[in-house]
């Protein structure tokens, strides 16, 4: 019983430093922000929307944000036309709907 015990205080006294350690981090993003494509032209971006969806190609992606607020993005995954002006771009974690005038660039990678 005794045995039991400690090894139940060995277990929580390890977890909760674990869990300070955690706590105690900067949390701040450090990552590089994304680097700005050469947007493509209109004609060019719809031909290419055109072959990935009629093809099911996987594709690279950069958004721009509908305000000034956000941040661009990159996504790959594969496009689908929902109307004349809105695509549903899916990977797999995450699904957009997005304005053909928010795509900036596309690549078939």
């Amino acid at each position: 019983m005794q045995m039991e015990q400690s090894l139940f205080k060995s277990a929580s006294t390890i977890i909760n430093g674990k869990l300070q350690q955690l706590l105690n981090n900067d949390f701040s993003f450090h990552e590089e922000p994304i680097q700005l494509l050469t947007p493509q032209l209109a004609k060019q971006r719809l031909s290419f929307l055109n072959k990935t969806i009629n093809n099911g190609l996987q594709v690279l992606i950069q958004l721009m944000p509908i305000n000034n607020d956000g941040y661009p993005v990159n996504v790959r995954g594969t496009v689908k036309k929902l109307d004349n002006k809105r695509y549903l771009i899916q990977n797999q974690n995450v699904s957009y709907v997005v304005n053909f005038n928010q795509i900036r660039y596309i690549a078939n990678f």
